[in-house]
């Protein structure tokens, strides 16, 4: 990869971003449509760009909606556009997303907040390759590449029925997943220092690195909010510090440091700027894989008297150990 759009060098360098590279420069070159699953502030959107970038396709428009932003009644008309006098307030011609990306990418963003009914439209327009625009009866051929990302594995969620299955396996051409940075720390110095730089140009600065103690707290930290909150937090060190950052100027040191699931607040200042269903999902999917590990280890790995003091039969404990990766 080019230095211009290097992941290793927007993400880090370690052996779960060299992967990751290898495969967005693999599927680039194709023209598959791409499922992005990763955590809020993960890199989802850089990835797909990533994709763009390298694609036959770089040299056309990048287009991106989110799609749990724009209610129902209005994500037909901001997809597809709409006609002059279409509806109230349709006061001229509106191109859509998919005619704006044509012959470029489109990113529909969170697509795990889609409603039933606004999947159906989308898996038409995806399988007759034409839409038309509210008020039309004129179709309008569409040439795009389609990727789609989600805070949660719309496999999962297919299977809870908020997710279309049809829809889940006209996407489902090749699947990208994004490590959150708690199970890639090793990228944590790399980002936190260039975060400091780019900081310092802003400000005029010369922030130079970290105490031992600040360094400490970086890697203890489980980062909910991932590169996004890493970022943030480094930005404000920076505007604090003088020399080194201590300590004191992150904004981490009050909260709580790594676990293997997202832990609460009286504040509940992890939760800004993520959904409740992604804290709901979150905190559920974590505990619930806590309280079987328990298990398994009181029970050394009898999955049968597991399932029994879990009060669950046998085949759900299975599923559940595979589902959630736990070790046995």
């Amino acid at each position: 990869m080019d230095e211009h759009f290097s992941l290793t060098r927007k993400m880090g360098s370690s052996d779960a971003i060299c992967k990751l590279a290898v495969k967005v420069n693999r599927v680039a070159k194709s023209d598959f449509t791409v499922i992005i699953i990763g955590e809020s502030g993960s890199g989802k959107e850089l990835i797909s760009r990533a994709i763009h970038h390298y694609s036959h396709r770089a040299k056309g428009p990048f287009v991106a909606i989110d799609c749990g932003a724009i209610p129902e009644n209005l994500l037909e008309s901001e997809l597809f556009g709409h006609e002059k006098g279409a509806f109230t307030g349709a006061i001229k011609q509106k191109p859509g997303k998919f005619e704006m990306a044509k012959k470029g990418t489109l990113l529909l963003d969170e697509i795990s907040n889609m409603t039933l009914g606004a999947q159906a439209k989308l898996l038409r327009a995806i399988q007759e390759k034409m839409i038309y625009r509210v008020g039309s009866t004129d179709p309008f051929e569409i040439d795009v590449r389609i990727l789609v990302s989600s805070n949660q594995d719309i496999g999962d969620a297919e299977a809870s029925r908020s997710f279309r299955r049809d829809l889940y396996y006209r996407l489902n051409e090749f699947t990208i997943r994004i490590p959150p940075l708690r199970k890639r720390k090793e990228d944590i110095p790399y980002l936190a220092n260039m975060f400091i730089e780019e900081t310092n140009v802003e400000l005029g600065k010369n922030v130079k690195g970290f105490s031992e103690k600040a360094g400490e707290a970086l890697l203890k930290y489980h980062w909910p909010g991932n590169v996004r909150q890493l970022k943030a937090s480094i930005r404000r060190a920076v505007l604090l510090a003088d020399e080194a950052i201590e300590e004191e100027h992150l904004d981490i040191v009050n909260e709580p440091v790594d676990r293997g699931y997202m832990q609460f607040t009286s504040q509940g200042e992890v939760w800004i700027g993520r959904s409740l269903k992604e804290i709901v999902q979150e905190n559920t999917r974590s505990l619930e894989r806590e309280v079987i590990q328990f298990m398994l280890n009181y029970t050394d790995g009898n999955k049968s008297k597991a399932a029994s003091l879990l009060k669950i039969d046998y085949k759900t404990l299975y599923n559940k150990i595979k589902k959630l990766g736990i070790k046995k």
